[in-house]
């Protein structure tokens, strides 16, 4: 296969929470009230007590109302030096950000259309974001996301980049996850681009870095486990025959969490569940949930980076929390008839939390 950075010409051979934290005052979840739309992002400031729908738009021109409050959001990202500054990934809608935690938000003047599957912040250079776009990857430098250009493509069209991540160490160096199974690197901030993995027949659903050792990378398969690097890229090693024979169903996973406060501890989402590990992997237990195993379809978990016992999830029709580690779970109610897809901790404080939706599945 050969890949081409666009922006230099170069060709190469190829080889995406409601917990809160129990130090202050109030519950974290229990029975909730919603105010708004229905649908879009939601935020809570009570430890999922209160929903407010954060629906307001402001784009060049006039403003839109309750626009936000129809987008189905794929993926939420802080910006790593101001809490207030998030950035939101749409199923049709392209980018859209908030400089003021949600209240308002803007839409850029390039990449504000059609889908966006990733973002990512330098975290840095709080200008210079990356963003998957189909079979394009695009950089905003030094703009904050107002404008951006394309650095680098895929030239087999029905593929996409499903997954993004920087190197909060050296953020010069950043990984990509595609649609085919492919995962690549850059080492100069995107100019360009080089295959270090690839994992055949499957998709890159999850990437997610170590934060206390950058060289740590798990990435997730819907349908081959997880592959782990322990030196950057340079060889991975596959977490699969772990989940046999009890959890198989795990090999389809949806997301890769790593505990903020306890590297060692990974949490896997998958068709069966969550299980989670206490040694980076090499060994796993499910967690025991509400309904049997398979029984919830599970869009996100978010865990409290204040207070690491406390853990939510949300899926299709449910938002559940945990004070426990997981060991017992409280149903809430989701704020929408949507689903629950994007499920976030605000990382400076912990009784803040942002809910983004899609449409529920179609019944039969």
């Amino acid at each position: 296969m050969i890949f081409i950075s666009s922006s230099t010409s170069k060709i190469f051979l190829a080889a995406p929470i409601v917990a809160l934290s129990l130090l202050g005052a109030g519950c974290f979840g229990g029975s909730s009230t919603a105010k708004g739309p229905d649908a879009g992002i939601w935020k809570t400031a009570d430890r999922g007590l209160v929903w407010v729908n954060k629906k307001a738009l402001v784009a060049p021109g006039p403003k839109i109302t309750a626009a936000v409050a129809g987008y189905t959001i794929l993926s939420m990202v802080f910006d790593p030096q101001d809490h207030d500054t998030i950035y939101a990934a749409t199923r049709e809608n392209g980018l859209i950000y908030t400089l003021d935690g949600g209240n308002t938000w803007q839409q850029p003047g390039t990449l504000n259309t059609g889908r966006v599957n990733a973002v990512v912040v330098d975290p840095k250079q709080k200008c210079t974001l990356y963003a998957a776009s189909g079979n394009k990857i695009y950089k905003s430098d030094n703009t904050c996301g107002r404008d951006w250009k394309q650095i680098f493509f895929d030239p087999r069209t029905e593929k996409s980049f499903t997954q993004l991540i920087i190197d909060w160490y050296n953020p010069t160096t950043l990984f990509a996850g595609s649609s085919d199974g492919d995962i690549f690197r850059s080492t100069d901030s995107g100019l360009s681009w080089q295959a270090v993995k690839r994992v055949d027949g499957v998709s890159i659903t999850s990437m997610v870095m170590n934060q206390k050792d950058s060289r740590t990378i798990y990435a997730g398969t819907n349908g081959d486990g997880i592959w782990k690097t322990v030196d950057g890229g340079e060889t991975w090693i596959q977490i699969k025959k772990q989940f046999d024979p009890d959890y198989r169903d795990a090999r389809k996973v949806t997301q890769v969490l790593i505990d903020p406060i306890d590297v060692e501890t990974i949490y896997t989402v998958s068709k069966y569940g969550i299980i989670k590990s206490l040694d980076g992997g090499e060994t796993w237990k499910a967690l025991t949930l509400t309904a049997p195993p398979g029984a919830l379809k599970i869009n996100s978990v978010a865990v409290d980076p204040k207070n690491n016992k406390n853990i939510a999830f949300t899926g299709v029709s449910t938002i559940q929390y945990s004070s426990d580690g997981g060991v017992t779970w409280k149903p809430g109610k989701l704020p929408t008839t949507k689903a629950g897809n994007v499920l976030v901790f605000d990382p400076v404080e912990s009784s803040t939390m942002y809910l983004g939706t899609v449409p529920p599945p179609e019944k039969n």
